[in-house]
């Protein structure tokens, strides 16, 4: 991910357009390859000497891309170069001890008046080094004493990108960039889109959504983080990491509402002609850490009466009610067959909480039954919280207990073990 000052557009109509690298550019595709060369030549070299050659690195390779923004272009490709680096301590020792260990000893040293005699024969700087080397066992302490620096950190493993997949990442980096500042974003999903594989990243990262059926497929409406009350910077990583996501599927189109540079634009996409290519390799198995927990407390509960869980069904399609919800988990009750599904909102605003809750009612009247979960850590306001947790909403703290979805269900529910 690119931070605020790599990431370039233009508005060109009040459409807001990306700086993009031609994947076909020659003159890029050379800066690309001189930069992964150099961190590739860099391995068990420290980062302090790295960022030096970087810094050369603008001044030269730069002006080849753009005479006014090549310098902040090489510094965007670095960045991205950076994430696939791994770095390590120079050495297995502690710094902070070695360096607290000197200071103590250097600061037992007697002060002596400049015109003592023998002053030179006072403990000196090389006898303290030689203690605190004879104590740890060290060769040269004096070397170990600030190897916790940033600067000192040895470049390990590192995944040299060809150069069309570095400047594949930085296109879609830098749209990822645009939706920082998104204040809502429409995803229309075609009848051939895998739409189970966007919701897993819909849900994955934790993102506000309301979901339309349509006639040719789905519509996703997603939150910005400008549109919600907290949380805003972790919320527009976790939007800008949805998009990859997105990539790995057609046919879509994407339309967000972003605030650039004080105006407001729209950024407007498609699968046919953005010609942005995903760097991620799919759906893993792991999950959300509420929902993994929220699991293990399921199966180490003692009674949970007669209800049996099982994982969503996916999108669930309303027609009813023209819409459709993607619960996390189905609830069955073993004796009467009836049929719950659950649903655990990791960042939501009061009125998609409002919402929402409207939208469970009206669903329960017609015969289906969904509850959802939802954080008390965003700061809403108590009221709403408590008028909306009238039995289709869970509040939740650091975790999702059995018993209080239990209590939802009207079961009379054991205590978690």
């Amino acid at each position: 991910m690119l931070r605020g000052e790599h990431v370039m557009a233009r508005v060109l109509r009040g459409r807001l357009v990306p700086h993009r690298l031609p994947t076909s550019d020659r003159r890029a595709l050379d800066v690309a390859a001189e930069l992964s060369g150099l961190y590739a030549a860099h391995r068990d070299r420290p980062r302090a000497e790295l960022e030096e050659r970087l810094a050369a690195a603008e001044e030269e390779l730069g002006p080849r891309l753009d005479p006014r923004r090549g310098f902040r272009i090489v510094r965007a490709l670095g960045k991205l170069l950076e994430e696939r680096s791994g770095w390590a301590a120079p050495t297995p020792a502690d710094p902070y001890t070695v360096r607290t260990r000197v200071f103590e000893l250097a600061a037992a040293m007697p002060e002596l008046p400049s015109e003592e005699v023998g002053l030179l024969e006072a403990p000196t700087r090389d006898e303290v080094l030689s203690r605190v080397a004879r104590e740890t066992g060290l060769e040269d302490p004096a070397s170990v004493m600030y190897a916790d620096r940033q600067g000192a950190q040895l470049l390990g493993a590192f995944e040299e990108p060809a150069p069309e997949e570095l400047l594949g990442r930085y296109n879609v980096a830098q749209v990822q960039g645009v939706l920082y500042g998104a204040r809502e974003l429409t995803v229309d999903l075609g009848r051939e889109a895998d739409a189970r594989l966007v919701f897993h990243y819909v849900k994955l990262m934790d993102l506000i959504y309301r979901l339309e059926t349509t006639g040719r497929g789905y519509r996703i409406h997603l939150d910005g983080p400008l549109s919600i009350f907290g949380g805003t910077r972790k919320y527009g990583l976790r939007l800008a990491k949805f998009l990859p996501g997105l990539l790995l599927t057609a046919p879509w189109r994407l339309s967000a509402a972003v605030e650039w540079r004080g105006r407001d634009t729209t950024l407007e996409l498609d699968s046919e002609s953005s010609d942005l290519a995903s760097h991620y390799r799919g759906p893993r198995e792991e999950g959300r850490e509420v929902n993994e927990a929220f699991v293990r407390a399921w199966e180490r509960a003692r009674d949970t009466g007669s209800w049996e869980m099982e994982p969503g069904p996916g999108v669930l399609p309303l027609p009813e009610l023209k819409t459709a919800l993607v619960p996390d988990f189905s609830l069955r009750h073993a004796g009467t067959g009836e049929v719950a599904h659950l649903e655990v909102l990791g960042f939501w605003s009061e009125r998609h909480l409002v919402d929402r809750v409207a939208l469970l009612r009206e669903a329960r009247r017609r015969g289906h039954r969904f509850l959802i979960a939802a954080s008390e850590k965003l700061g809403a306001a108590p009221e709403v919280l408590a008028e909306a947790a009238g039995g289709e909403v869970v509040p939740f703290k650091n975790r999702l207990e059995v018993k209080a979805v239990l209590r939802a269900l009207g079961e009379d529910a054991a205590p978690d073990v």
